[in-house]
């Protein structure tokens, strides 16, 4: 984007908010306001059945945009959730509208973004099948390859999800979960410090999943 579009930009987002872990940013149900961006921190997408069975359907990175799920009926279809600490800021439907006729490069962008959600959503799905072990390694080598292209280091995660929470998003149980991070562990590939997760061995990762 051009000076003049991110300075156009920057006067449509609205400002920042400081949410703590549990809040919402946004709830199922409710009207379609416009696109999130965390500033800070993550997020959960979380989807309930009408059992109110709960599915961690994305976890949200600092950088990425989320909403796109209430553009298509005008009601979000999940909730967003902080994990930690965080901060957001909004791009309102209206002024989404209104940059996408008159900044291509915006359009753009919101197209790539849409996108990238849509292939993550369809390797999830793709893996959803798989056993137990590749299913956990591909999480953790999509956690890193999504650090790093934020610029941070991809050998070690912050993971702020709980093991059941990594369960729900994964289709496990979180015994599985825990017996898992110990074994993987234990043959000297990654290292477990409560949240954070140092990698120690990327290929040996991306060789359980196939990849």
């Amino acid at each position: 984007m051009s000076e003049s579009e991110v300075n156009q930009l920057s006067q449509l987002v609205r400002r920042s908010r400081t949410i703590q872990r549990g809040e919402y940013i946004y709830h199922a149900g409710d009207r379609y306001t416009g696109v999130f961006s965390l500033k800070s921190g993550t997020a959960k997408l979380v989807l309930t059945d009408r059992h109110g069975y709960e599915s961690i359907i994305a976890v949200l990175l600092p950088g990425e945009l989320q909403g796109f799920d209430g553009m298509a009926t005008g009601r979000y279809q999940c909730s967003l959730i902080a994990l930690e600490m965080s901060s957001f800021c909004e791009l309102t439907s209206h002024d989404i509208t209104y940059m996408s006729t008159n900044t291509r490069v915006l359009q753009k962008l919101i197209q790539q973004k849409t996108c990238e959600q849509m292939d993550r959503y369809i390797r999830r799905i793709a893996t959803s099948h798989r056993p137990a072990e590749e299913r956990l390694a591909q999480f953790l080598v999509d956690l890193a390859q999504r650090y790093l292209e934020r610029g941070f280091s991809s050998k070690e995660v912050n993971l702020s999800l709980t093991r059941q929470e990594i369960g729900s998003h994964l289709g496990l149980a979180l015994e599985t979960v825990s017996r898992l991070l110990g074994k993987f562990e234990a043959s000297n590939i990654i290292s477990v410090d409560r949240k954070k997760i140092q990698i120690l061995d990327m290929n040996a990762l991306r060789a359980i999943c196939g990849s």
